[in-house]
């Protein structure tokens, strides 16, 4: 085994999904010998986490704090930042929920987002008519997307699920950014490094934002970024509400510079009931349930599982964060 011995302390996490006894029972068999402790509260957690090797679940501040004998943390979720810099000068592992755990949920969600916007559903939903000229009104400003550009940032699990749902709605072109050396795919015409988003942004009548946010991503459409984009262009976000300078995006919607947004993140969250983002007629909001599906539970426990298995024999973990690169 890698690494001293210790408590496998599972929290389960209600806005995934409540473990079953199933998923119990594969974790206590995966962990074996070490003893696992479900905590279903935060107090639970509290109490056990002086004795947890292992953390998995919904990671919070204070059970990292309360747990000095750490090695390695398994979170439910794709993104990390803060957990990340919550453990910055220990020597703990990190795991995130990435890969293909995520990205078909987020992937949907961002279509949702699109095609409310670019069908005239969200008009229809805040305003319901059925009078012909309100009916020619709505047809005028909808969209198909044979004709259009695709930009998608950040080419990993939940970018390449966007992609591919794109050549699916035969977007035109299908254009990425990505600064790992991957290899494109079927479903991207042209690959790119960050070195040459300036050049690519001004092409794309949808931005997709699936990149993680790191020091480097923090603010990456900045207001001479969003000044460049496409008039009528449309911005969806998925990932973390600090990739995008909010203030600047916020006079880019209501100046009419672009056509909408579809934000699942903000960056101070939650938003306030009376924040005018909710009401801006080309702008639509969910309030951070892209991550949402039936199936999410299953796959953090099997890449949970797996983990604990090569932990003991020893093998690199599946999903683990790279501080030096920040995801």
């Amino acid at each position: 085994m890698s690494g001293s011995s210790g408590t496998v302390l599972a929290a389960a996490h209600a806005l995934i999904a409540p473990l079953t006894e199933a998923q119990v029972e594969a974790i206590r068999a995966a962990a074996a010998p070490e003893q696992v402790v479900v905590a279903r509260d935060p107090a639970t957690v509290l109490r056990h986490a002086p004795d947890a090797a292992v953390l998995f679940g919904d990671i919070q501040p204070a059970a990292l704090d309360a747990a000095p004998n750490l090695r390695w943390v398994q979170s439910v979720g794709a993104g990390v930042d803060r957990i990340a810099a919550h453990l910055a000068g220990r020597d703990v592992r990190l795991v995130s929920a990435k890969g293909g755990i995520v990205g078909a949920h987020l992937a949907e969600h961002a279509f949702a987002l699109l095609l409310a916007l670019t069908r005239g559903v969200a008009t229809v939903l805040r305003a319901p008519d059925w009078t012909d000229a309100y009916r020619i009104a709505v047809r005028a400003t909808q969209w198909e997307f044979t004709d259009r550009t695709m930009l998608v940032v950040g080419l990993g699990g939940a970018g390449r699920a966007v992609a591919r749902r794109a050549r699916g709605f035969e977007f035109a072109r299908i254009v990425a950014v990505e600064p790992e050396s991957v290899e494109p795919g079927p479903d991207v015409d042209l690959l790119v490094t960050p070195d040459r988003l300036d050049e690519v942004l001004p092409t794309a009548d949808v931005v997709v934002l699936t990149v993680p946010l790191t020091p480097a991503t923090r603010h990456l459409l900045d207001a001479s970024r969003i000044a460049t984009l496409k008039p009528g262009a449309i911005l969806v976000n998925v990932s973390r509400g600090e990739l995008v300078d909010e203030s600047a995006l916020r006079a880019a919607l209501t100046g009419g510079r672009l056509g909408g947004a579809g934000l699942d993140v903000v960056t101070r969250e939650p938003l306030a009931p009376d924040d005018p983002l909710w009401r801006l007629p080309n702008v639509v909001v969910t309030p951070h349930i892209a991550g949402g599906s039936p199936r999410r539970a299953e796959r953090v426990v099997e890449q949970f599982c797996e983990n604990l298995r090569r932990w003991h024999a020893g093998e690199p973990l599946l999903g683990e964060f790279d501080r030096d690169r920040g995801y």
